[in-house]
């Protein structure tokens, strides 16, 4: 334990993994798949890390240390944070509709402050389930790349108008969003996103599950659809 450590050494060297993580809600849960809620969400995973050597990716979710079941974020983060920099341990992941294991050797806390700002960020919105939706899209042109300060190499959909009475405008989405990834499929335009999306429906998903780019910065949202 950290105590243990501190009684020892007189330091605290916690494990570091390289992973920006979010709750994992019943919208999120029924966008994957999965069962129940519980788990900590993959939004985003430091190149050069534990995280990445282990393979892990954006939209997985992580639910065990070991044996240890992780049912919040910020179990995660402590579970890691109790293991020694070096230590070999097991991570339990949830991806494409199936419990997979991950052998991950544990990284040292060098950027453990950015760790920890980054796994305390939350921007998952709440939901309010209306009928739609409710998002305009426009494909990502070079003027429009330019208007938004990004890359050339960018790709997906931008977010051009947001119903404020339908689900997505509850789930925080907001124009001038770039959607990159659908249910963890990468989209390049507007069509792969409404064909994503469709899929997801026809597919009995109570939800679907949005990767977008704000600002620089990549978060989850998970939109529910219409109750039928």
């Amino acid at each position: 334990s950290i105590v243990a450590k501190l009684q020892k050494d007189g330091s605290i060297d916690h494990g570091y993994l390289g992973v920006q993580i979010q709750p994992v809600t019943k919208d999120v849960a029924d966008a994957v798949g999965l069962a129940k809620t519980g788990g900590a969400l993959v939004a985003a995973v430091t190149a050069d890390t534990a995280a990445a050597h282990a393979g892990l990716k954006p939209g997985d979710i992580v639910t065990a240390v070991g044996s240890q079941t992780v049912k919040t974020p910020k179990d995660l983060s402590r579970l890691v944070a109790d293991l020694s920099p070096g230590a070999k341990e097991t991570l339990s992941v949830w991806r494409d509709g199936k419990t997979m294991d991950l052998d991950v050797t544990v990284g040292g806390n060098e950027n453990s402050q950015k760790q920890a700002a980054a796994e305390s960020s939350d921007s998952q919105g709440q939901s309010s389930g209306q009928p739609s939706l409710g998002i305009g899209l426009a494909d990502l042109t070079p003027d429009v790349r330019q208007q938004l300060d990004l890359p050339h190499s960018a790709s997906g959909a931008v977010v051009a108008s947001v119903n404020p009475e339908k689900s997505a405008a509850a789930a925080g989405i907001q124009s001038g969003d770039v959607i990159v990834s659908v249910n963890d499929k990468p989209v390049h335009n507007t069509r792969d996103v409404k064909t994503a999306i469709a899929d997801a429906g026809k597919a009995g998903r109570k939800s679907v599950l949005l990767l977008i780019e704000r600002n620089g910065n990549k978060t989850f949202v998970a939109v529910p659809f219409a109750a039928t």
